[in-house]
């Protein structure tokens, strides 16, 4: 095998101190919460994604490796843009 290489959906061999490293982690969680743009979910359901689904993601890549702050922010900012209203054309709750 050639490093890097995926194991368990996680890369191994690779740099984490790099954006590189952690972009197809990031496109991940996007793509879980993006499924689901186009539903309309009430805010108990988005609460509810968020809380078991995405936040569940990132323990098993945090338990192998120290995450870069700007990853964190961008994930975070990710559940906040699912959760207050994303994919919705008009205005979107405050």
């Amino acid at each position: 095998m050639e490093i890097p290489f995926k194991y368990l959906g996680m890369k191994i061999g690779g740099n984490p101190r790099t954006l590189s490293f952690w972009k197809s982690y990031i496109d991940k969680i996007k793509s879980k919460l993006f499924a689901r743009r186009g539903r309309i979910i009430i805010m108990a359901g988005r609460v509810c994604l968020i809380k078991i689904v995405i936040n569940a993601l990132p323990l098993f890549y945090f338990s192998f490796f120290k995450v870069l702050v700007i990853v964190y922010k961008t994930i975070r900012k990710t559940q906040a843009k699912f959760l207050w209203g994303w994919g919705y054309e008009g205005r979107k709750i405050a």
